[in-house]
C-alpha cells in the first residue's frame, strides 16, 4: 500500500488514508482504559474533573502511549523536539480530562450500555474472528497476552460504547446544505495557477558591521536568546533487550499461542492487479456557447465514444498495452501499458473496484464510468482474502516472540535495580548485583540533550528533569530498551557575559539587521508590483528566476511552495495578471495570477462524498465546541508540577 501511494502520489486513484491514523490511537486508548494502572509509577493526582481525580500513573501512561504512537507514524522523524511541536503532554491530559467529562455527562444523561450490546460489539471485533465468527480461544488469548482480566476489557469497551453513544447523541441531528455542498464542489474544483519570485526573510544582507554601541544594546535587550538553562548530569543503567534474544528458544505451544492470539495482524487482504485505459471527461473542451450541463454532457459522451471504440479495436486483435501508452490520460499508468500494478481491495474508487470482482483474471471491461471518466479496464490477477498459515509465518513469530520475552528479561532487570534501591542500596552496588553497568552523562538541558547510547527516548528525559536529588526514577521502558537513572549533578542557568558569546551575538545582531532591511526592500518592491503589474522587470532587477506553479486548488497544497491559507486567501480573488504579494514560512513572495480554471458542474457521485465529508467534518466541530462549552463550565484543577 505505501508504494501504492508513492508511486500514484498525484493521480486519481489513491484515497485519502490519513483518518486511519487517528482512528488507529483512539481504539489504542479505548483499549488502555479498562487496563489499569501503570504499576511502580509515580503516586499523585495531576488533575481533578468535577471532584474526580486522574491519577499521575494514568497520565503516564497515555502520555508513553501517545509517544509509541507518534513513533510508530514517524519513524526516523521522531524526535524529541517533535514532541515539545505537537504539545504530547497537554495532548495526553486533555484526552484524559474529555474522558471524564464524557463519562460524567453520561451518567447524568443516564446514559447506558447493556450486556446485550456489549457482548454484540466485542463479538464484532476483527481480532476475534474465525471464518467470519467470534472465537472465544482467540479471545481469551488476546486477554493473556496483553495481560487484561476479561472484567478489565470488558468496562473498558462499555466506557467507550457510552461515549460514543454520548457522541452520537450531540451530532446526530448535524445537517448539511445542497449550497454548502456547492460552495465546497466550487472551493475544491477551481483551480489556479501563478507566477511568482520569492526570497528569504533576510535575503538582503546589511554591508555594514555592527558597531560596538549597537551590539551590546542588542545583547542587552536579548539576554533570553543567549541564557544557558538549567543543566543536569545523569547515572544511569541501560538494559537493551537484544542482548538477550540469542539466549531464548520458543517452545511450540509459545508459538502457537502466540500465533492464535495475534491471527488478526496475519491476514492478508484482498488484491488485485489490473491494467487500464483511462479517457477523462474535458468540458472546457466543448463549445463555450453551450451550458455548463450541455458541456458536461457532451464530454461524458465523448470520452464514451473514444472508451467504445478503444474496446472494440482489443476486441479485434490490437495490442491492450499499445493502445494504453498512445492513448490513456492517466499518465502514470499510461508509459507502463496502463499497468496499475497490484494493489489491495479499497484502494480505487468504487466504480473501478465493482468492475473489477465482475471480471475474470485476463478479461476486458466494457466502458466504465468513474468521475474521472471512462475506463477500460483489464484484469490481471485476483487474490483472495486470507489468514496465512502458522507454517508460513513461524520464523516471524519466533522473532516477536524472542523479542518480547528479551524485553521482559531487561525489564526485570531494570525492576530489580529499583527494588534494591528502595530497600537502601546504592545505585552503583543495586547495579552490579544486576551485573549492569552505570555510565554517567555530560551536562545536558531540556533545550539540548544529546545522549549518544540513550538517543531519541522521551520517556528517559522526561524523567530525568523531573527528578528530585537522590531519588532513583521508576523504571523506564522504551521500544529499544529499559532503563533506570538518578541525578548526579545540577548546574543553575545563568547569562554568559558578553564576551563569552560575542560571536553568536554578531551574527544575531547581523540577521536581525537584515531582517528589517529587506522587510523594507519587499514592501517598495510590493509597490512597485501592484502600479507596474510587471514581475519579470522585478525578477531581472533582483537577478532571480520566474518560479510558475501548476494549476492548483484550495484544497491543494501549492506545488512548490506549500500549503498556506494565506496565500491561497490572496491569489484565489485575484484576477488574470492582477498581482499580490504576502509572506509565509519565513520567505517573501510576489506573485502574478496568470490562469484560472472554473469548476464546471459536479456529478452526482461527487456531490454526495462531499456531502458526507463535510458532515463528518460538521459533527466533529459541533462535538469539539459542545466539549468545550462543557469543559469551561465544569470544575477542573490540574497539578502543573506534575506535567
Amino acid at each position: 500500500m505505501l508504494n501504492l501511494i508513492r508511486q500514484h502520489a498525484d493521480s486519481w486513484m489513491v484515497k485519502t488514508v490519513l483518518w486511519l491514523i487517528i482512528f488507529a490511537f483512539v481504539g489504542t486508548i479505548f483499549y488502555s482504559w479498562g487496563m489499569g494502572g501503570a504499576p511502580g509509577s509515580r503516586g499523585g493526582v495531576v488533575a481533578t474533573v468535577e471532584g474526580v481525580e486522574i491519577p499521575y500513573s494514568e497520565y503516564d501512561k497515555t502520555f508513553n502511549n501517545l509517544i509509541s504512537f507518534y513513533r510508530d507514524q514517524f519513524k526516523g522523524q521522531f524526535s524529541d523536539d517533535l514532541i515539545q511541536r505537537l504539545d504530547l503532554k497537554t495532548q495526553a491530559l486533555d484526552a484524559l480530562i474529555h474522558r471524564k467529562l464524557l463519562l460524567l455527562e453520561s451518567d447524568n444523561l443516564n446514559i447506558k450500555v447493556s450486556d446485550e450490546e456489549l457482548v454484540t460489539h466485542i463479538q464484532n471485533f476483527p481480532a476475534f474472528q474465525k471464518d467470519n465468527k467470534f472465537n472465544k480461544t482467540y479471545y481469551d488469548n488476546y486477554i493473556q497476552f496483553n495481560r487484561l482480566t476479561h472484567l478489565d476489557f470488558e468496562d473498558g469497551q462499555r466506557e467507550a460504547l457510552r461515549m460514543n453513544k454520548l457522541e452520537k447523541m450531540i451530532t446526530g441531528n448535524t445537517l448539511v446544505s445542497k449550497s454548502e455542498v456547492l460552495d465546497a464542489f466550487k472551493m475544491e474544483e477551481e483551480s489556479v495557477k501563478f507566477d511568482y519570485v520569492s526570497f528569504s526573510e533576510d535575503h538582503f544582507e546589511t554591508k555594514q558591521p555592527v558597531n560596538e554601541t549597537d551590539l551590546k544594546s542588542f545583547y542587552d535587550k536579548n539576554k533570553a536568546q543567549f541564557e544557558i538553562p538549567d543543566q543536569i548530569k545523569v547515572d544511569y543503567v541501560k538494559v537493551n533487550p537484544k542482548d538477550f534474544e540469542e539466549s531464548i528458544t520458543p517452545n511450540e505451544e509459545d508459538i502457537q499461542e502466540y500465533y492464535d492470539s495475534k491471527i488478526a495482524t496475519f491476514r492478508v487482504e484482498k488484491t488485485y492487479a489490473a491494467s487500464h485505459i483511462l479517457f477523462q471527461l474535458e468540458p472546457a473542451k466543448i463549445d463555450e456557447a453551450a451550458t455548463d450541463a450541455e458541456r458536461q454532457k457532451a464530454s461524458e459522451d465523448a470520452a464514451k465514444q473514444e472508451a467504445e471504440e478503444t474496446l472494440k479495436k482489443i476486441n479485434e486483435g490490437a495490442d491492450f498495452a499499445k493502445l494504453a501508452e498512445q492513448l490513456s490520460d492517466d499518465p502514470s499508468s499510461g508509459g507502463k501499458g496502463g499497468s496499475l500494478g497490484e494493489f489491495p481491495e479499497g484502494t480505487m474508487v468504487p466504480e473501478f473496484e465493482a468492475a473489477l470482482e465482475k471480471l475474470e483474471a485476463g478479461k476486458i471491461s466494457e466502458p466504465v464510468k468513474s468521475p474521472f471518466g471512462y475506463h477500460v479496464i483489464r484484469l490481471d490477477k485476483k487474490t483472495d482474502a486470507r489468514v496465512k498459515s502458522l507454517v508460513e509465518v513461524k520464523d516471524a513469530v519466533i522473532k516477536s516472540i524472542k523479542e518480547t520475552k528479551a524485553r521482559q528479561k531487561a525489564r526485570r532487570i531494570v525492576k530489580r535495580i529499583y527494588k534494591s534501591t528502595q530497600k537502601g542500596s546504592s545505585f552503583s552496588d543495586a547495579a552490579a548485583e544486576q551485573k549492569a553497568e552505570v555510565k554517567t552523562s555530560d551536562l545536558i538541558s531540556r533545550q539540548k540533550h544529546v545522549i549518544t547510547e540513550v538517543g531519541s527516548a522521551p520517556e528517559f528525559f522526561n524523567a530525568a528533569f523531573t527528578l528530585a536529588d537522590d531519588q532513583v526514577s521508576d523504571p523506564i521502558h522504551t521500544f529499544e530498551a529499559s532503563f533506570i537513572l538518578k541525578i548526579k549533578e545540577r548546574k543553575a542557568a545563568y547569562v554568559p557575559d558578553l564576551e563569552s558569546v560575542r560571536k553568536e551575538v554578531e551574527e544575531k545582531a547581523k540577521k536581525a539587521a537584515s531582517k528589517k532591511l529587506t522587510s523594507g526592500k519587499f514592501k517598495e518592491l510590493a509597490d512597485k508590483l501592484e502600479s507596474g503589474k510587471n514581475l519579470k522587470k522585478i525578477a531581472e532587477e533582483l537577478k532571480m528566476d520566474i518560479q510558475h506553479t501548476p494549476f492548483f486548488s484550495r484544497a491543494d497544497s501549492i506545488p512548490g511552495v506549500g500549503d498556506f491559507q494565506n496565500i491561497k486567501d490572496k491569489v484565489f480573488p485575484l484576477e488574470k495578471e492582477q498581482t499580490a504579494s504576502e509572506t509565509a514560512f519565513r520567505k517573501h513572495f510576489l506573485i502574478q495570477l496568470k490562469d484560472r480554471k472554473n469548476a464546471g458542474e459536479p456529478t452526482k457521485e461527487q456531490l454526495d462524498t462531499i456531502s458526507a465529508r463535510l458532515k463528518r467534518q460538521k459533527s466533529t466541530t459541533v462535538f469539539n465546541d459542545w466539549i468545550k462549552n462543557l469543559r469551561d463550565k465544569s470544575n477542573i484543577l490540574i497539578d502543573q508540577t506534575l506535567l
